[in-house]
């Protein structure tokens, strides 16, 4: 038998063991320790195992190790830690022993040890290039190179078919995007050879476009699974689901895959200014809200094999890799089989390599245990579910994602991107009235929809610019690829609007004139709704010098109406209207008399000190501008908690002293000014103007940093906060908040993410906690009522406290505090290093004694998507009815209708997504209100398409927080 021993010089290593001793007087820093490890030989018939010793010296020298007379081990030492393989006959139960170390010319000394047998790992080394859209060079060249990787997977399975199983070349497309791309372009010939490899297991496709972050909406994340029907049309199958880098994922996932065939979730994660669920890799089934679940695997980082000096033969460590195994063991990993995960090179967006074929080869004819297998992603997860499945734990919790923290890094853009989805959500409903109308729905409003839906999900997917973004933020190259990623967010919102109007173009054809001046407002979502709205009229219809009045049809009553801002062709109002019915519109009569009278001028709120309404009573603070009393006269409480330093609605602007320690400090506004709002019939308000370090400053009494509007609505219980930040180039570590300390008696902070709602600190263990996205709205929520917290723009809170550098794992509820996270520039690399230039934002509050998660949401998705209107001038008199609806959805209000949009499948038919939002059972029916337009069909459908069942329209059942995709056709 061979003695194998290794020499091996290394930064840092993993102390796994025990029986540390020093050695010799003059050498107390020099100590050894030594190690088991899974390491199984098999050489002439006889079966061998390993210890690692491990050596930490003080200077060089030599090195020998002995026992029962016989030298193992004898080499000469470098300073620092050294580490040795030793060998010993394999055992197969724990067996004591001493060893004989000695250094030097020192007196040897005599260490007890135990062996013990090596665990019988099987390890499985997927192998994929990790999809950062920027970092390494700019996005518009990343695809190319990515297809090209695919072309050279190909060639790489073709030159390894000859070799044994284990070491055969494998691959895993990380991206949908990619595949996608692949087979809409790539000549059939080449399409073939892929299809035949994903047929033999040599090449997986996974499900998702590319690694998201959580900006994006539930909506949206319908349309980032796209790629899944062209996947079906070719017959790949798909499996798992792969987010690599980023430390969350969307909770709708779960409910989305459901009946798709994928079932499987890999999550490669970074632990990059985050920290990770669990303590080592983890398999656990993830449910969704519904219970609807995946079989995850919280894999350590997409690039360990690299870490190991794969796929280079030459830099490759076995100790690594053992160690590894060892740390494993250490921690409990309960399986023989792990998986791990590489890329052809230590590099994101790094092209296939053979090199690991070699090592594998090699590995496996000199071990008999670990056995290593280049392997792709399903073929763990298999193995998982057939062995193990019984003995999962069960998570059903929200995965918070740590990283889109760095979407603040450019408020403007991530605001645009926010609304931009929005809009396209109210856009698709109002398509599907047309379709159900009968009107014409073609294929390029489809694709105007991808473009839009695509451009969205590149501005939300998590790689942000380059790496070097923040060390050198005016470089080329990082200029290069914010540019490039910014133009993402603005192509969306370019095109959403033109698509707004081509919605509204044809469905326009269904109003009918009057021999009066018409509005009509259109409510594309499923429940009737009230809201404020703002459109602008020309003066050839409504005259900026002659009283008028907007007289709701349905009522005969005037509506409260308010100038906002004039153009030199018209004016912009706001309108104040209520009970627009469902998926559907109403009608609303402009009255112009012949009395001469400027109506584009409003009064003003000479009051700078208190708004007050049948509502609430609202005092300003006027040293800082912040509420210092919010008094609600339904609930009978003063909501603001004067525990806290700040007051409601007060900017706190935060700073680090450096990026690498996260100790903040805070500071607030100063030059105060507190002016007269307007005085109108929708809203009243208080202006204030403060100057702020990091922004423009203005002089002493004139500030010009940030300014505000209170607005205290009389007609529905809301009080709104406008804000405008004039932003200063700043590099340095800073970050702005706007503070909303609430109080309300026996209150918990809940939030609404990606499908579904959860309580502070509810998330999954180790995901995001020092700060949180909503996707729509916050709620403070007591025993008596709720506080419902809207923002337009603005995505990221922190909860409770200013919690930058917590990392907390298991976050306990605190107070009821809301910190708004505007903006900041904290990250090291990728995300922006400054913003520049004035910034809008708004808050929108309410509270009721309702406190069920269908009125928060009901609320919040009312303020973010607006009411559309169109204005017609008089005309021939055609109108019948001042109402009209194309669906009535009866039944239990907590079932939510998330989205309607044309099915685009050829049949003329809607798909209708719902979700169940306070977790209990529900029923609804659907019924055609369009006459001579009945039901034809219903069907339960999959996110793709697929008939999953037929349904009755008068009991849709819903289990609690259940999803569902319902096609109808009319």
């Amino acid at each position: 038998m061979k003695n194998y021993s290794y020499r091996l010089s290394i930064l840092f290593f993993l102390f796994l063991g025990t029986n540390i001793i020093a050695v010799g007087q003059e050498e107390a820093e020099q100590n050894a320790k030594f190690y088991n490890v899974s390491a199984l030989l098999k050489e002439n018939g006889k079966s061998y195992q390993q210890v690692i010793a491990n050596y930490n010296a003080s200077k060089e020298g030599i090195i020998q190790i002995s026992h029962n007379n016989e030298i193992l081990l004898r080499d000469s030492l470098n300073k620092g830690n050294n580490q040795f393989q030793l060998t010993f006959p394999a055992i197969k139960k724990a067996k004591d022993i001493t060893l004989t170390l000695q250094v030097d010319n020192f007196t040897s000394e005599k260490i007890p040890f135990t062996i013990v047998p090596p665990k019988k790992w099987e390890v499985n080394i997927v192998q994929h290039s990790h999809t950062d859209i920027g970092y390494t060079r700019p996005q518009s060249e990343i695809l190319a190179e990515h297809m090209r990787f695919i072309d050279y997977a190909l060639d790489y399975c073709d030159q390894t078919d000859a070799l044994p199983d284990a070491a055969k070349f494998r691959w895993t497309c990380e991206s949908a995007w990619v595949t996608q791309e692949y087979l809409r372009t790539r000549p059939a010939a080449q399409i073939k050879r892929l299809l035949k490899r994903i047929e033999e297991g040599r090449i997986e496709v996974t499900a998702m476009l590319f690694n998201m972050a959580e900006i994006a909406d539930e909506n949206i994340m319908v349309d980032f699974l796209t790629p899944l029907k062209l996947f079906n049309k070719y017959e790949i199958p798909v499996y798992t689901a792969m987010q690599n880098d980023v430390n969350g994922i969307a909770w709708s996932m779960p409910d989305y895959f459901k009946n798709t065939g994928v079932k499987y979730l890999n999550m490669g994660i970074n632990e990059t200014r985050s920290i990770r669920p669990f303590d080592k890799p983890t398999c656990f089934w993830w449910e969704s809200p519904a219970g609807e679940r995946l079989l995850a695997y919280r894999s350590d980082h997409y690039m360990t094999g690299n870490f190991w000096g794969m796929p280079s033969k030459e830099d490759f460590n076995e100790i690594k890799l053992l160690n590894y195994l060892k740390e494993m063991e250490n921690k409990d990993f309960p399986f023989d089989k792990i998986q791990v995960q590489f890329s052809g090179y230590r590099t994101d967006n790094a092209p296939p390599s053979t090199g690991a074929c070699e090592i594998i080869e090699a590995w496996n004819k000199k071990y008999e245990y670990p056995k290593l297998k280049l392997a792709i992603t399903k073929d763990f997860f298999e193995y998982i579910e057939k062995n193990h499945a019984d003995e999962l734990p069960v998570y059903q919790n929200a995965w918070l994602d740590w990283w889109s923290d760095g979407f603040g890094s450019s408020a403007r853009e991530t605001a645009e991107v926010r609304k931009t989805q929005n809009l396209k959500q109210v856009d698709e409903g109002i398509f599907a009235m047309v379709q159900m109308l009968g009107g014409e729905v073609n294929k390029k409003v489809q694709d105007d929809i991808w473009h839009i839906s695509e451009n969205a999900l590149f501005y939300d997917e998590h790689t942000y610019g380059a790496a070097e973004s923040i060390s050198q933020p005016f470089s080329i190259n990082s200029m290069r690829q914010w540019l490039q990623k910014g133009a993402y967010s603005w192509e969306a919102m370019k095109q959403v609007t033109l698509l707004h109007e081509d919605a509204l173009g044809r469905l326009q054809q269904f109003f009918k004139k009057a021999d009066f001046p018409v509005i009509y407002v259109v409510n594309s979502m499923g429940w009737n709704r009230s809201a404020t709205i703002q459109l602008f009229i020309d003066y050839e219809i409504l005259p900026s010098d002659k009283a008028f009045s907007i007289i709701d049809l349905t009522t005969n009553e005037k509506i409260p109406v308010q100038f906002s801002h004039g153009r030199r062709e018209g004016s912009y109002w706001n309108l104040e209207v209520g009970n627009v019915p469902a998926l559907g519109f109403k009608a609303l009569k402009i009255d112009v008399s012949e009395e001469k009278k400027q109506v584009t001028e409003l009064s003003k709120n000479e009051n700078t000190e208190v708004l007050e309404n049948q509502y609430f009573k609202i005092a300003i603070d006027k040293k800082t501008g912040g509420i210092k009393e919010f008094y609600d006269k339904e609930l009978q409480e003063n909501l603001y908690d004067n525990e806290n330093p700040y007051f409601i609605g007060q900017p706190v602007r935060e700073t680090l002293e450096s990026r690498n320690k996260m100790a903040p400090s805070h500071s607030t506004v100063f030059n105060l000014k507190v002016e007269p709002g307007v005085a109108g019939d929708v809203w009243k308000s208080i202006k204030v103007a403060a100057d702020l370090k990091g922004f423009t400053e203005g002089e002493d009494g004139e500030p010009q940093g940030i300014e505000w509007e209170i607005r205290l609505f009389n007609n529905s219980k809301k009080v709104e906060f406008s804000y405008q930040a004039s932003k200063e180039i700043i590099t340095d570590p800073e970050a702005l908040y706007v503070a909303f300390p609430f109080r309300l008696p026996d209150s918990r902070i809940t939030f609404e993410t990606i499908g579904g709602s959860l309580a502070q600190g509810e998330q999954l263990p180790g995901s995001s906690s020092d700060w949180n996205v909503a996707q729509n709205f916050v709620s403070v929520k007591g025993s008596t009522g709720q506080i419902i917290m809207v923002s337009d723009e603005v995505p990221l809170w922190h909860f409770s406290d200013f919690n930058m550098g917590k990392f907390e794992r298991y976050p306990k509820p605190g107070k009821p505090w809301l910190y708004s996270w505007v903006m900041n520039n904290y990250w090291f690399t990728n995300f922006r290093a400054f913003q520049e230039g004035t910034v809008n934002w708004t808050y929108t509050i309410s509270t009721t004694t309702d406190t069920t998660v269908t009125t928060a949401t009901k609320f919040a998705w009312g303020v973010r998507n607006p009411l559309p209107t169109r204005t017609f001038p008089a005309g021939k008199n055609e109108l019948t009815s001042p109402v009209f609806k194309t669906m009535n959805i009866t039944g239990d209000e907590n079932v939510m209708l998330i989205n309607s949009r044309p099915s685009f499948n050829g049949n003329g038919s809607v798909l209708l997504h719902f979700r169940e939002i306070d977790g209990k059972p529900a029923q609804i029916g659907l019924s055609s209100q369009i006459e001579d337009r009945p039901v034809k069909t219903l069907k339960q459908v999959n996110i793709i398409g697929e008939i999953i069942q037929e349904l009755d329209v008068k009991n849709i059942a819903f289990n609690p927080n259940e999803v569902k995709f319902i096609e109808i056709e009319l």
